[in-house]
């Protein structure tokens, strides 16, 4: 049996299509995932698409970001 990776959640607050919540739930309850479960993998796929539409990577875009910035830090240190 595979263990799986605990992963922290962080809480945050959106504002959402009636219509769409209730069909969000509806997957829920059909599927017996917890409802963040079906919204986390709901926007995983939506990533997803988009990095194929737009032939990129997200994960490579913050990695650039974040080695900028430290390189930027230490430029400033010296």
């Amino acid at each position: 049996m595979e263990k799986e990776q605990k992963v922290d959640l962080q809480r945050f607050t959106t504002l959402i299509n009636p219509q769409l919540l209730s069909n969000i739930k509806l997957v829920s309850y059909f599927t017996n995932n917890k409802l963040y479960e079906v919204i986390n993998d709901s926007l995983k796929l939506y990533i997803e698409d988009f990095e194929i539409k737009y032939n990129t990577n997200i994960d490579t875009i913050i990695n650039l970001q974040n080695n900028f910035s430290k390189e930027i830090e230490k430029e400033n240190t010296k």
